[in-house]
């Protein structure tokens, strides 16, 4: 990973998720950092930066970060790899699914809880790595 990537990396853990343990927020924050400072999710976040839109506001670039860091928190805990093509092609849509949710909230007014974006957005990822997991688990046991 790049120092630029590696810092923005930084900035986006140091930036707040949510205001306090309510709806989980505090054991994500914590899921977040452990995930944030494993090496191998460093590596892929650094790895699948190529996906993300390099024009993308500021604001939505840091959603689709963490939606990538949630993907990658989630390859981890499931043991998957984000460099098997049945895994990482969870992203694009993932990716795509995030910039369309900011931009409906934009075309809306932009008037949205960041915090809880930035919280949704990481479950996002998360949720979307352990449902590839329980697909491919299903399609090994089921067929």
């Amino acid at each position: 990973m790049n120092a630029s990537a590696a810092g923005a990396l930084d900035r986006l853990l140091a930036s707040p998720a949510g205001g306090g343990p309510e709806r989980g927020r505090g054991e994500t924050l914590a899921l977040m950092a452990r995930a944030g400072s494993d090496a191998a999710v460093r590596a892929w976040l650094g790895d699948l930066a190529r996906l993300l839109h390099r024009d993308a506001p500021p604001e939505l670039a840091e959603y689709e970060r963490l939606a990538l860091l949630g993907a990658c928190a989630g390859f981890l805990e499931r043991t998957l790899s984000p460099y098997a093509p049945e895994h990482v092609e969870i992203i694009p849509p993932l990716l795509d699914e995030i910039r369309a949710v900011y931009g409906q909230l934009q075309a809306l007014g932009g008037g949205y809880d960041r915090d809880e974006f930035r919280y949704r957005a990481f479950h996002y990822g998360l949720h979307k790595a352990c449902y590839l997991d329980w697909r491919l688990y299903l399609s090994n046991t089921c067929y």
